[in-house]
């Protein structure tokens, strides 16, 4: 009676604890492990991601659930990720925030956005413009200091210069005109010089040959007064250009009849002064006439009048053509 007692008492919490025991699958498909006798008292530790159930046959089977297991995982991470959208939408909610203005404001910034690309875009345009504007400013200024080099180099002798030229004649125009005679009614035929004067402006071109060079003359410090040790007048802190010379060109519409030979002085690099005498041919009065005479009816102005060869002096300014190209361009 005692043993039957004690066998009552033993296997009484083994049937409270098969009464907890949950439903599972169906697991007759389920491979089975075979394992040696246990006692029903000893304890069995499996893995967490294992499911047992230890059966009176002594047979333990094992079901992997780790497909349920990631369904309950990607399961908890919704539920999480509309637990964080209730949460701000409350926070939205409780600041009082207007989805709307909200929205308009995410727009506006958008556009902002854009714009600024644009702006970006237009200045990198811009900027490549201005690098290849540079390059060429840089191509012509490189280009300019070589007219320059070119124009201001000593070693060049022959130089052709263009300016304007004064000199001490006027061009005569003769005519025949009419006066009234000493009679009335009557008409009376003189010779009139319809440009008169001692001055006239000529437009010359020619070529002064360099016969001195007084550059350096010209660059160096010059003392002033008595006292030269202590006062000088400083030169330029460029050196141009100075030089003595042998001019020749010609002028007018009569080119090959309006020469001009003289003596040229280069100063500051470009300009010239030159001084000489004008050969040049001019329509004269004949020997034996001369201005406001009175002629006969019968004679022209050709029979008063001839081409001669005359001598007069001149002065005249002038520039260097190869400035006057580069001033140009």
């Amino acid at each position: 009676m005692k043993r039957l007692l004690l066998i009552v008492l033993l296997l009484f919490p083994l049937c409270l604890k098969a009464q907890d025991v949950p439903d599972i699958p169906d697991i007759s498909d389920a491979p089975s492990i075979p394992v040696p006798s246990i006692p029903l008292t000893d304890t069995v530790y499996v893995l967490r991601t294992d499911t047992v159930r230890l059966y009176r046959t002594d047979t333990l089977r094992i079901y992997h659930t780790d497909t349920i297991i990631r369904r309950e995982a990607d399961t908890a991470a919704l539920k999480a990720l509309q637990e964080k959208e209730v949460f701000y939408r409350e926070i939205l909610n409780a600041n009082g925030v207007d989805k709307e203005k909200l929205e308009a404001e995410r727009n506006y910034y958008i556009r902002v956005v854009d714009s600024l690309r644009a702006l970006v875009r237009i200045a990198e345009l811009e900027n490549v413009r201005k690098q290849e504007e540079n390059k060429y400013l840089a191509e012509r200024a490189k280009a300019a200091e070589e007219r320059i080099a070119l124009a201001t180099s000593r070693k060049k002798k022959v130089r052709p210069i263009q300016g304007i030229a004064m000199r001490f004649y006027r061009t005569p125009v003769w005519e025949i005109r009419l006066k009234a005679g000493a009679v009335d009614g009557t008409y009376e035929r003189y010779i009139s010089n319809r440009n008169a004067g001692n001055i006239e402006f000529d437009y010359v071109t020619g070529a002064s040959v360099m016969l001195w060079d007084l550059t350096k003359k010209f660059n160096r410090d010059h003392p002033l007064g008595p006292d030269s040790t202590a006062r000088q007048i400083r030169h330029f802190d460029q050196e141009f250009s100075y030089d003595i010379g042998f001019y020749v060109g010609f002028g007018g519409s009569n080119l090959f009849k309006n020469f001009y030979v003289g003596a040229s002085f280069r100063f500051v690099d470009f300009f010239y002064l030159t001084l000489g005498m004008n050969i040049a041919e001019y329509q004269v009065l004949k020997k034996g006439y001369k201005d406001n005479d009175i002629i006969g009816n019968t004679l022209s102005i050709d029979d008063v009048t001839a081409k001669a060869w005359l001598v007069k002096p001149y002065v005249s300014l002038s520039i260097d053509l190869d400035f006057l190209g580069y001033i140009k361009k």
